[in-house]
């Protein structure tokens, strides 16, 4: 078992963010070391003494310079996102809803499934075209959080959605199960105004 599952906790569904967002990142990279190797071909001896006759001696410290800038910003942007993306992971179980994240030091941030009062997905143009999109949660004390570019939007808001009924109906008191006629519908406006 998981030291982060609770006790009879299972893991409904488990996924990363969608890749969508991966695509700025691995193309400024691209362009980056495109736009390095242009540079470096520049630099070699035979170009460089036809465009920069005079400055033979700022031939190889211009290289170092062009190789380290080049290296600090595929560290700073694009590896970095993507092992940000990489290391990201959304949880639901049947209890809660978690996203996970980090490389070396852990960074979680959980929702409760009875504390939630409304489960909204939302999309944009580009989300809608792949499928993700964002899954807002409207929380008890009227707080709202959103778990940005989940995949497969329709079928994780439905797992969440089934989750999240089967532990408002858990949470509520005896007697409050809907025996007594109340729809599904009806619940979850009740479960709101609260």
């Amino acid at each position: 078992m998981r030291n982060w599952l609770l006790e009879g906790e299972q893991v409904e569904l488990r996924c990363r963010p969608h890749a969508r967002i991966l695509v700025w990142p691995i193309t400024a990279g691209l362009l980056a070391i495109l736009a390095g190797s242009a540079a470096l071909a520049k630099l070699q001896p035979v170009p460089y003494s036809q465009w920069a006759p005079d400055a033979a001696p700022l031939r190889e410290p211009a290289m170092v310079l062009l190789v380290l800038l080049l290296g600090f910003f595929l560290l700073l942007y694009p590896v970095r996102r993507v092992l940000r993306w990489n290391f990201t992971r959304y949880i639901l179980s049947n209890r809660r809803l978690m996203v996970r994240g980090g490389m070396l030091g852990r960074t979680r941030a959980e929702y409760l499934l009875e504390n939630v009062q409304e489960v909204q997905p939302a999309q944009n143009w580009r989300q809608r075209m792949v499928g993700s999109g964002d899954l807002k949660l409207h929380l008890l004390g009227g707080t709202e959080r959103t778990v940005a570019e989940v995949p497969e939007l329709n079928r994780f808001n439905g797992e969440t959605q089934k989750a999240w009924s089967v532990a408002f109906r858990a949470a509520q008191p005896a007697g409050y199960s809907g025996d007594d006629g109340t729809s599904e519908k009806e619940l979850r406006k009740l479960g709101r105004d609260n």
